[in-house]
């Protein structure tokens, strides 16, 4: 089990922090959403608050960390399956999760304060950095909630192409991520599975050269008898005559 990254494969570091942070924005979106449907009057809006701005620092934190790991450390590259407008498509999807990943905590930070009071941080507080503010409050709540519609988006995009990656290309990117799994067996059997299909064609194709060899045998054949009658005819004709 390596630590560091390579060219070819993350380092338990990174996928760790990948999945925490997965399990996280999970708990989190689900939170998030309940929340819209609250009003500040409600009762459970006390008790989810600090539960949803917590959580929100802690992915911070973790995403922080992770973008310093990963510009100190090797990063796999895409592989050759891909063509350079998906290999674009997935870089700036990339992009995307980390950008709003940082920036989604921080707006809902500034969001709570513009109440004018602490934003609650599990059983603690942490100071407000800015006054009330009713007109800010409106604009970043709107910053907010699209913030996590583009990020559900871009979250639905970076599953597809992961369990296309598994399941179509297997071109190895998803055993990447995934802790424990053996990713040499499994370029093992992609490549015993490559070999068979290649031997299936090879097969076939002797096949069809067989078939072709014997179809022009046969017409050779029937092209000598051909000629043989029409020889007994031309000789049967010069007796006659």
């Amino acid at each position: 089990m390596q630590v560091e990254n390579t060219e070819s494969q993350w380092g338990i570091v990174q996928q760790t922090l990948h999945w925490v942070v997965v399990l996280a924005v999970v708990i989190q979106l689900n939170i998030g959403f309940n929340l819209w449907r609250m009003t500040p009057d409600d009762p459970q809006w006390e008790k989810t608050l600090p539960i949803h701005a917590g959580i929100g620092f802690v992915i911070l934190v973790l995403m922080l960390y992770r973008l310093y790991w990963r510009r100190k450390h090797a990063v796999p590259k895409l592989p050759d399956t891909l063509t350079p407008s998906e290999k674009a498509l997935a870089h700036a999807t990339h992009y995307g999760l980390y950008g709003l990943l940082i920036a989604m905590p921080i707006v809902g930070y500034f969001l709570v304060s513009s109440h004018g009071h602490p934003v609650p941080f599990f059983n603690a507080q942490l100071p407000a950095l800015i006054g009330e503010n009713e007109i800010l409050q409106y604009s970043l709540k709107g910053m907010h909630f699209l913030g996590a519609m583009a990020l559900v988006l871009l979250l639905s995009m970076h599953i597809f192409a992961a369990l296309r990656h598994a399941w179509s290309l297997r071109d190895g990117v998803m055993e990447r991520m995934v802790p424990f799994l053996n990713r040499e067996n499994s370029e093992h059997s992609r490549f015993e599975e490559t070999s068979e299909k290649g031997n299936m064609n090879e097969s076939a194709g002797q096949a069809i050269g067989n078939q072709e060899l014997e179809r022009k045998g046969n017409n050779q054949k029937k092209a000598g008898k051909v000629q043989a009658g029409v020889g007994d005819l031309h000789g049967n004709i010069q007796k006659d005559s």
